[in-house]
């Protein structure tokens, strides 16, 4: 399988205003995650609820996690926590940054763009299912509230469970007059699985690999899906010849908004000896030049919220399709 490489540290940034479950969603991330090891950067300590027998080392700053995880306070400023996690970038795979409730996500992302050791991975935005309609009702917050929706790259409606279904819609209604072209999600769940949504496509990549389906022996194209959550779905797409570069960027801006995240090395017909890293968040994509070995295949997953269409649906599939 391709290896994909890539020197820069992914950014998150995690949003959402008062009480809309950031820390909570946290908190989950760190307890569950094993395969990827986060630098989270938190506003306060005192919030978190790690369980003890994962932490290793607590100096006052920061929190190590037995799982390679570390977690870095904020309460000195932002710039002198993103300094302390970049100082040791190469112990981590992921970094992710909870936004004050009430500030505006685009500041903290307009600062890591300038660091060439960071990669934006998107802005995730909770929206408060109980307390939305009344937020925007409130003038004192509104245009906070409204201002980190209009900044977010994945929208999702959180506790959803603790209100009743005619407002949850009504929620979902009013984020799709907001952001219709913003990919958005529920969470219904108190056991909700975080992982996919921060990027779980290397789950993808080794869970779909034992259920990988080749459709035609002469083909040049083999795809697989897989459940890697109850939430979510993945999708693998391969083709073992480089594509068209345009075609490829027509089908990556055209894929519903069901789909997430995306990740991939892909080989374009234009630059055979090269390979690029292809990553989506939401609407938005990027390739960047891969400093793995080069080869003529390219290898795709892709994570939805929804299940994925059917094999033939060529909105999907597009130049991985068979030819």
């Amino acid at each position: 399988m391709n290896d994909i490489q890539s020197s820069t540290l992914p950014f998150t940034v995690l949003s959402g205003f008062l009480g809309s479950g950031k820390t909570t969603l946290l908190n989950r991330l760190l307890n569950m995650t094993k395969e990827i090891r986060y630098a989270v950067l938190v506003n306060d300590f005192g919030e978190l609820s790690i369980d003890e027998h994962l932490i290793t080392a607590h100096d006052g700053e920061t929190i190590a996690l037995a799982n390679g995880c570390m977690c870095c306070s904020m309460a000195d400023g932002f710039i002198g926590a993103l300094t302390t996690v970049m100082d040791r970038a190469d112990r981590f795979d992921h970094m992710v940054v909870e936004a004050s409730g009430v500030s505006n996500p685009r500041r903290i992302m307009d600062i890591a763009k300038l660091d060439p050791g960071l990669s934006p991975n998107g802005t995730i935005v909770l929206v408060d299912a109980p307390q939305f309609l009344n937020q925007l009702t409130d003038s004192m917050i509104k245009d906070a509230v409204l201002t980190q929706i209009e900044e977010a790259d994945i929208l999702m409606i959180n506790k959803a469970n603790l209100t009743n279904q005619t407002t949850v819609e009504a929620v979902r209604e009013t984020l799709d007059e907001q952001r219709s072209d913003c990919a958005l999600l529920i969470n219904d769940r108190d056991d909700f699985d975080p992982r996919p949504l921060f990027d779980s496509t290397h789950m993808a990549f080794s869970s779909t690999e034992k259920h990988m389906a080749l459709f035609d022996a002469n083909t040049t194209s083999d795809h697989g899906h897989d459940n890697i959550h109850d939430q979510f779905h993945s999708c693998v797409l391969r083709h073992r010849k480089p594509l068209d570069r345009n075609t490829f960027e027509r089908w990556a801006t055209a894929l519903p908004l069901s789909v997430i995240r995306g990740k991939g090395v892909i080989s374009f017909t234009e630059s055979p000896n090269q390979q690029w890293i292809w990553q989506k968040v939401g609407r938005t994509y990027c390739l960047e030049s891969n400093s793995g070995t080069p080869e003529q295949s390219s290898t795709v997953v892709l994570i939805s919220t929804e299940g994925m269409p059917t094999d033939i649906d060529s909105k999907l599939y597009g130049p991985f399709s068979t030819q």
